[in-house]
């Protein structure tokens, strides 16, 4: 290559490297010049930093009294502090477009004067140590590239020297992970002096990271949100941190990060993606990786995460009583101070037909018509999960009974040695099979009553059977909780059938750890516990005033539109201390729309017709079709008087439970909101996913028109139509 001179200093005339040259890039800087050396320069002569210091002490010197004369560039900003002539953070000036002033010509030295210049921090330039966690162990480091200190300046702002060194425990997939990239600290403020050409590099990696961005980026957990977080893997950024702090015995790898391989095993149990699709969200080679990915998290989720919120063992009886057991089911159910309320409920995850016959025989259930197993649930009487058993088969041999007997003969989890005499396990009726084992081993059963081939309960069976609903619905949230994860609502494949008891203990952990259970506040209902005990030997006042009136005399009810009916207002309060509760009111309302019919006055209005007595103006009752059966119908009837403080002062309903006094049915739940609360108002709704529009979305075979065939010639007439009209269409369609 040919030989070029040095670039000399137009005031003291030494040679300037070329990596350090500067030039006389302002007027004042010029006019400092040429009166220092006593001859003419211009823009394009260099000037050395020694010769460039002085000017800038020399100008701190004068404290701005010939500021008014400086006529610096706008783009140019300048240093307050003099120019280290050891500063390592000077950029290479490269040749730039500008105008020279005189002929219009672009002239080359010009070119390099047209820079910028702006404070940044930068690390201090060091080639021994690491620059994230101080080490100098030089054998496991690495010298950082161009792009990797770019990736640095970009995301956090501060400049990294050439030749520093990282950890190799600090990189994933050839850059810097976010929490080795939130360590980095910088040591001073310096001066970047950039060119045209630097600012074009700047840009192209913009421009480069913006086109590598991830669909999820979880290397980088300030690029999503908290929401996002919780919509994509269920928890929130902070929980999915802590969750984070447990997988300790994995690392980063080339393939992908700890971050990224906890995001992909909650995606997947949150939202349900097959592994293919995790492959494409996640950027991964396959979906052999996700699953190598699930496995890894899930043995480490198992060992170090699970026994610390799951289990018998992971919690003592006096932590359930003081912060697990709410004071309804201690003041429903117990009779000692120590007593526990548990509740065990099975739940079903549904799986594939197998082509092993005995395991398609062992998992298919004749109650649900299904392949399925399941697992069994125990909680205490706030929601909060102890522990989950199983999965089991679903055969006629492994009913709930047949589980719960299984699991405490064989002591799984040590729960004989967990419980303690008169303790109380709430059950529903599946478990009747089981409820003399209970008793021989000192266990007390609290479970909803039997008909015994009886039309409805006594008062006294109807009320005890409200207490048992009144504490057991929390294992039902619980489960709707479980199935919100779509990993367990879906059809699971018969190859995620051996682990498929461990994602239930994770998520189950999940929600003990991070959600809040189904009461959140275990001293709440302490008042409605006193008064439903209260009530509990109270027979049903108007049964009994009903059944005398129907032997003195004849009852003759008058069907009249609701909004015609007289009676007392009431408000959501009223009707909630009456239900104790506001499942009934939930069904109520549905028992509201199905109980609608179209008026006699008017075609194009519904009305909610009631029956009004024409004996007794104070009863008032309607008859609402059964849910289940469309045979059955229940006759809700109601006592009231607007005199009273109270104006609801009875109430009864034909159905199975609804001669209680502890509460009353949605049936007359729905009598008593339409016409005391909605004033007889008959609710529309206009949303277009409402479900109220659903009967017209769907065909029936069963409607035909006005003109019914019902005998064989009004049939064959119809052939002998549609074959002629065929026959029409056939010629038309020759012609």
């Amino acid at each position: 290559m040919p030989h070029t001179n040095p670039t000399k200093c137009v005031a003291c005339d030494r040679s300037i490297r070329s990596s350090r040259v500067r030039f006389l890039n302002t007027n004042f800087l010029r006019v400092f010049v040429s009166i220092e050396q006593c001859k003419r320069v211009t823009s394009s002569n260099a000037i050395c930093d020694g010769c460039r210091s002085k000017y800038y002490r020399w100008k701190k010197l004068t404290m701005g009294d010939f500021d008014q004369f400086d006529t610096n560039d706008p783009d140019y900003l300048e240093p307050d502090d003099e120019v280290d002539e050891n500063n390592d953070m000077v950029i290479d000036v490269s040749p730039s477009t500008s105008i020279d002033e005189e002929d219009g010509q672009i002239d080359p030295m010009e070119k390099k004067a047209t820079t910028i210049s702006f404070p940044v921090y930068r690390c201090s330039k060091s080639h021994g140590y690491c620059i994230v966690c101080k080490t100098n162990n030089s054998e496991s480091k690495c010298v950082l590239t161009k792009e990797q200190r770019t990736m640095v300046f970009l995301k956090r702002g501060i400049l990294v020297p050439e030749n520093t060194r990282c950890c190799s425990v600090h990189m994933y997939k050839r850059e810097l992970t976010y929490e080795a990239l939130e360590m980095i600290q910088p040591s001073k403020l310096d001066d970047l002096i950039l060119n045209g050409d630097d600012v074009k590099n700047l840009m192209i990696d913009f421009r480069l990271t913006i086109n590598s961005a991830k669909t999820f980026d979880f290397d980088n957990p300030s690029s999503l949100d908290d929401d996002t977080y919780k919509t994509i893997t269920g928890l929130s950024r902070d929980n999915f941190h802590d969750v984070l702090g447990h997988l300790t015995t994995m690392n980063n790898s080339n393939v992908r990060s700890v971050r990224v391989a906890l995001a992909v095993f909650l995606t997947k149990l949150r939202l349900g993606f097959s592994n293919r699709v995790l492959a494409c969200l996640f950027h991964l080679k396959s979906k052999r990786t996700v699953s190598r990915i699930f496995h890894q998290v899930r043995e480490a989720l198992m060992k170090y995460f699970v026994p610390l919120n799951l289990g018998f063992q992971h919690i003592t009886r006096d932590v359930v009583l003081n912060y697990h057991q709410t004071v309804i089911a201690t003041e429903l159910l117990t009779n000692e101070p120590d007593q526990i309320v548990l509740i065990a409920d099975g739940t079903y995850l549904y799986c594939q037909k197998s082509s092993n016959n005995e395991f398609q025989r062992r998992t298919y259930s004749n109650h649900k018509h299904r392949h399925l197993i399941k697992p069994m649930i125990i909680t205490a009487s706030n929601g909060y999960i102890l522990s989950v058993l199983g999965p089991f088969f679903a055969n006629s041999s492994n009913n709930d009974a047949a589980i719960l007997k299984h699991c405490l003969l064989n002591n799984e989890q040590q729960i004989l040695n967990w419980l303690r005499d008169d303790d109380i396990l709430v059950l529903d009726r599946g478990f009747r099979d089981v409820v003399n084992t209970l008793t021989r081993l000192r266990l007390q059963v609290a479970m909803p009553g039997f008909l015994h081939n009886q039309k409805q309960f006594s008062p006294d069976e109807a009320n005890r059977t409200r207490f048992v609903t009144k504490t057991r619905w929390v294992v039902e949230s619980v489960n709707g909780k479980i199935k919100n994860w779509k990993f367990f609502a879906q059809t699971l494949q018969n190859t995620s059938l051996p682990f498929a008891g461990n994602c239930l203990d994770i998520v189950c952990t999940l929600l003990n750890k991070y959600y809040c259970p189904a009461i959140a506040n275990i001293q709440d209902g302490q008042e409605i516990a006193a008064q439903m005990r209260e009530m509990w030997k109270a027979e049903n006042a108007l049964e009994q005033h009903l059944r005398e009136l129907d032997q003195g005399e004849t009852l003759r009810w008058s069907k009249y539109n609701a909004a015609m009916c007289l009676f007392p207002s009431l408000t959501e309060d009223d009707v909630r201390n009456l239900t104790f509760g506001s499942y009934q009111i939930k069904m109520a309302k549905s028992y509201i729309v199905d109980h609608l019919q179209q008026s006699d006055i008017n075609e194009e209005q519904l009305e909610f017709v009631v029956e009004l007595c024409g004996e007794h103006d104070d009863l008032v009752r309607a008859r609402f079709q059964s849910r289940h059966s469309n045979r059955k119908k229940y006759i809700a009837t109601v006592r009231f008087n607007e005199k009273n403080e109270q104006p609801i002062t009875g109430w009864f309903c034909t159905c199975s439970v609804g001669g209680r006094e502890v509460g009353m049915c949605s049936h007359i739940t729905a009598l008593l909101w339409h016409i005391g609360v909605e004033r007889a108002m008959v609710p529309t709704s206009t949303h277009p996913l409402s479900a109220s529009k659903l009967l017209t979305a769907i065909d029936d075979s069963m409607t035909f028109s006005d003109d019914e065939y019902n005998s064989d010639n009004d049939i064959n007439d119809l052939r002998g139509t549609i074959g002629t009209a065929n026959a029409t269409n056939d010629t038309e369609l020759d012609w």
